[in-house]
């Protein structure tokens, strides 16, 4: 046992199951203790340092002072994404007002960076809970994020896949979230430390897809061979060299807009 234990704080979004299931399911369980948010609440957590890491909103990195990426792993996705969108009443742009479900900051930022570069609009945001009748009762659009999205209900809506407009507008993935640990977090007494656990997790998760599918089938509703496709083709866990011009160009532009307080270089553990 380490003298104190490492804290982990993982979500229980779908998109994030699989880099998980390892730490859920026993790995390294005498190194860890875990702990269950939301990735707003998440990155608070870290900021805190109630926790040691988290699976947190990459735009947080520029946020936090004193963190480390995790090398190599990610929750990106290459084109479309399928669970962060704007739903919208009236067409991009016209939107004038817009409601942010706030549990993801990077889908906030990303957004509002979308509609005011892409679609030439500054609607005034509101943060509220993600439900959508009331959201789009008292705006324009919504942004819509993790299962929540999912379920929602688009028929008669204008439809913005987040991801999928990056993409169009830049030829890149996009990056949502990090594994990112404090600068101060217990040492593990072992080769090569804390980081090989986090690859060995997703590695766990990777393996155990057809489980992760059954559970999400039942709380999500779509069918086994759409999630299954939402978790290999609309989400990558590779943090990569065009995940990471992909970063640099949502932190340039993130910091022009305002949405955080100045560039500073990837540093990894």
């Amino acid at each position: 046992m380490v003298a104190s234990p490492f804290r982990l704080s993982i979500i229980d979004y779908l998109n994030a199951a699989p880099l998980n299931h390892g730490f859920k399911h026993g790995l390294g369980w005498e190194h860890f203790h875990l702990k269950f948010h939301y990735p707003s609440a998440c990155a608070d957590r870290l900021r805190a340092g109630e926790v040691d890491a988290g699976i947190v909103s990459s735009i947080e990195y520029l946020r936090i002072p004193d963190l480390r990426i995790v090398p190599g792993l990610c929750i990106a996705s290459p084109k479309r994404v399928r669970s962060v969108m704007i739903l919208s009443k009236v067409p991009p742009e016209q939107i004038r007002s817009l409601a942010l479900d706030t549990t993801s900051r990077t889908s906030v930022v990303l957004a509002q960076l979308l509609l005011r570069e892409r679609y030439g609009v500054t609607p005034v945001a509101v943060d509220m809970g993600p439900d959508l009748p009331a959201m789009l009762e008292a705006n324009d659009a919504a942004l819509m994020i993790g299962d929540a999205a999912m379920r929602a209900p688009k028929q008669g809506l204008f439809v913005l896949d987040l991801a999928e407009e990056w993409h169009a507008w830049t030829g890149l993935p996009f990056v949502f979230a990090l594994w990112l640990v404090r600068k101060d977090a217990p040492e593990l007494p072992l080769p090569g430390g804390v980081a090989p656990f986090f690859h060995k997790s997703l590695e766990i998760g990777l393996a155990q897809l057809p489980a992760i599918v059954e559970e999400a089938r039942r709380t999500i509703g779509w069918t086994k061979i759409e999630l299954h496709e939402y978790l290999t083709e609309n989400i990558s866990y590779t943090l990569g060299e065009a995940e990471r011009e992909s970063l640099a160009l949502f932190f340039e532009k993130a910091v022009r807009h305002g949405f955080a307080p100045g560039l500073k270089p990837l540093q990894f553990l």
